[in-house]
C-alpha cells in the first residue's frame, strides 16, 4: 500500500504526519485530505501527487529552492523521503526478479511503478529506472547525485501548488507568510482559536495566490486574494472574508516589523457590510414555537435526533443559551467542573481551558437565572452535573468528542435541523446567535446598563467612537439581579405544551 494512504469505510484518504520542525506552520500535526475515490489505483496516484506537493511545501518552508533542488535542500528532505526511497528500491528489486514478465504481463505492477516514479522524480529523487540502472552498475544512487530526469508533466487531479522562483541576490531562506506565524504568535499572543483561524486564512491565501516569498508579494496579489475571497464559490459571507483578509494583513505587517520587507504592498480592504443583512432578536412568537415544542415536554422522544445529539443535551443547551446569552460553542464545551456555586449563586464558568473562547472578555462567570433554576427538569439535570463526579467530563457528552466537528459546529448544525423542523425562518441570520441578541434587547428593555450586559454576554465594553472602556466586570450578584429582571418564556414541564 502507498505510504500515505488510509482507508475509512470504502473511501481513501491521504494522511501524512507533519515533520516536527514544521508543525508550527500547520493547523494540526497531521495532513488529512479526502481523495474522493473508493478505487485503490486512483487513490494511489492522487496520494503520490499529494506526497510530491507536500514534499515541495516542506522544502520551501525549510528555505530550499524548488527550481534548483540543490544538494543541501534535498538532504533536508532525507528524513521525510526515506520511506519513499525504500519503496523505490523495493520496486527495483521486483523488476530484477521479474524482468521478463514485467512489461509483458503485469499491468498492475507497471501502474504501481509509475506512481512511485511520479512520487520520486517530482520530489527530486532518483526514479525507479535510475535505481535499477544503479543496481546493474553495482552502486547506490544517493541524494547528492544529480537528477537526470525532470519531473513529468502530470495529468493527475492534484496539480502542484504554484510557486515562484526566488530572485538572484535574495537571502538563502525563502520566507513566506507561513514563516511569519511564529513571530506573529510571539508578538501578539493570539489564542489557539485565532492561531487555527490564521492557518485557515493562509490555506486560502495559498490557494488563491500560491506559495509566494514575502519579498515577491505585490499589490496584484492582494487584489487577487480579495477577488478570491469575495467569489460566491467560497460560500461564506463578507464578514468571514474580512476576517481572513485581516489575518493575512496582520501577518504581512509582522513581516515588515521583522524587517523581511520594507512595507506591506497588499491592500485587502473591502466593505464587509454589503449584503450582510441585519440579525434581529427572536420574536415572542418564535420563542413560543421553540419552547413549546415537544423537546421541552415529557415527550422529548417525539423530536427527531440530528447530529447524534441526545434530546437531553439539546434541551439543556437551549435552556442555557436562552437564560445566559452565552455563545452556543461556549455552552457546548462546558465541563462538569465548569458548573459552580459562589456565594450561594449557581453559575457557569466560561474558560479557555474548556476549549476556545472568542476574546479575552469571553472568559467569565455567568449566573444562572432564578427562572431557569425553577424549571424542575433543568434543576434535576443540573444536580446530576454538579454531583462532583468525573469533573473533567463534558457536561453535554453527545456534543463532544467528534473527530472533525467542534462542539459549536455540532450544536449549530443540530439547531439548523431543529429550526427547519419547526418551520422557523432559515438562513445564517436566524441561527443560535439570535439568542444573544434577544437577551441584550431584553436587558436593555429592563434598564440594565451596558457594563453589566457586557459582563453577561462577554462583549468588550465600548465607549464613544468604539473606544474600549476599561472597567471592572459587574459582580455576580449584579449580573444575577439583571438576569432575574427579564420576562422569559415559560418552559413546558409536563406532557402539555404551552408558553
Amino acid at each position: 500500500m502507498h505510504l500515505h494512504l488510509q482507508k475509512r469505510g470504502n473511501r481513501w484518504y491521504f494522511r501524512r504526519p507533519v515533520p516536527q520542525d514544521l508543525q508550527a506552520h500547520y493547523p494540526s500535526k497531521t495532513i488529512l485530505k479526502a481523495l474522493g475515490t473508493s478505487d485503490y489505483e486512483t487513490a494511489k496516484l492522487r496520494a503520490s501527487e499529494l506526497t510530491s506537493k507536500t514534499n515541495k511545501e516542506f522544502l520551501e518552508l525549510r528555505g530550499g529552492q524548488p527550481d534548483t533542488w540543490s544538494a543541501p535542500a534535498r538532504l533536508a528532505l532525507e528524513a521525510d523521503l526515506a520511506d519513499s526511497i525504500k519503496v523505490g528500491h523495493e520496486w527495483a528489486d521486483e523488476y530484477q526478479a521479474n524482468r521478463e514478465q514485467w512489461d509483458a504481463v503485469d499491468e498492475g505492477l507497471r501502474s504501481q511503478r509509475a506512481s512511485v516514479d511520479s512520487l520520486l522524480v517530482a520530489s527530486g529523487l532518483p526514479s525507479v529506472s535510475q535505481l535499477m540502472d544503479a543496481q546493474d552498475l553495482g552502486h547506490a544512487v544517493t541524494l547528492s547525485e544529480p537528477i537526470r530526469e525532470q519531473a513529468p508533466s502530470s495529468p493527475l487531479p492534484f496539480p502542484p501548488k504554484p510557486s515562484r522562483a526566488r530572485k538572484a541576490g535574495q537571502n538563502a531562506a525563502l520566507h513566506t507568510l507561513r514563516h511569519v506565524v511564529p513571530s506573529w504568535i510571539s508578538r501578539n499572543g493570539p489564542k489557539k482559536e485565532s492561531q487555527t483561524q490564521a492557518q485557515r486564512a493562509l490555506a486560502l491565501f495559498e490557494e488563491a495566490v500560491g506559495i509566494v516569498p514575502v519579498t515577491d508579494l505585490t499589490k496584484a496579489d492582494g487584489a487577487k486574494f480579495v477577488r478570491f475571497l469575495l467569489d460566491p464559490a467560497r460560500k461564506f459571507g463578507r464578514k468571514t472574508a474580512s476576517n481572513h483578509a485581516a489575518l493575512i494583513t496582520a501577518l504581512a505587517n509582522v513581516a515588515v516589523k521583522d524587517d523581511w520587507i520594507e512595507r506591506n504592498p497588499m491592500d485587502l480592504s473591502f466593505d464587509r457590510r454589503i449584503g450582510a443583512g441585519q440579525r434581529t432578536p427572536w420574536s415572542d412568537a418564535e420563542l413560543e414555537t421553540i419552547y413549546s415544542s415537544p423537546l421541552f415536554s415529557d415527550h422529548m422522544e417525539q423530536i427527531p435526533t440530528w447530529m447524534n445529539v441526545t434530546h437531553t443535551d439539546a434541551r439543556a443547551a437551549l435552556l442555557m443559551v436562552l437564560h445566559t446569552g452565552v455563545r452556543i460553542g461556549e455552552i457546548g464545551q462546558l465541563r462538569r467542573q465548569d458548573f459552580l456555586e459562589r456565594g450561594g449563586i449557581k453559575a457557569i464558568h466560561i474558560t479557555a481551558e474548556a476549549g476556545s473562547v472568542k476574546t479575552d472578555d469571553s472568559e467569565r462567570v455567568v449566573p444562572l437565572a432564578a427562572h431557569l433554576l425553577s424549571d424542575p427538569w433543568f434543576a434535576t439535570w443540573l444536580a446530576g452535573v454538579m454531583d462532583g463526579s468525573n469533573p473533567s467530563a463534558p457536561a453535554l457528552p453527545s456534543v463532544n468528542g467528534r473527530r472533525n466537528d467542534r462542539p459549536s459546529d455540532v450544536l449549530t448544525k443540530w439547531f439548523k435541523a431543529f429550526r427547519e423542523y419547526l418551520s422557523l425562518p432559515g438562513g445564517r441570520l436566524n441561527g443560535t446567535h439570535k439568542f444573544r441578541h434577544w437577551i441584550r434587547s431584553a436587558l436593555a428593555d429592563k434598564g440594565v446598563g451596558d457594563a453589566t450586559a457586557d459582563s453577561i454576554t462577554g462583549h468588550a465594553a465600548q465607549g464613544s467612537s468604539g473606544r474600549v472602556v476599561y472597567t471592572a466586570a459587574a459582580s455576580l450578584p449584579a449580573m444575577l439581579e439583571a438576569l432575574n429582571r427579564i420576562n422569559y418564556p415559560e418552559i413546558t414541564v409536563t406532557g402539555d405544551t404551552h408558553t
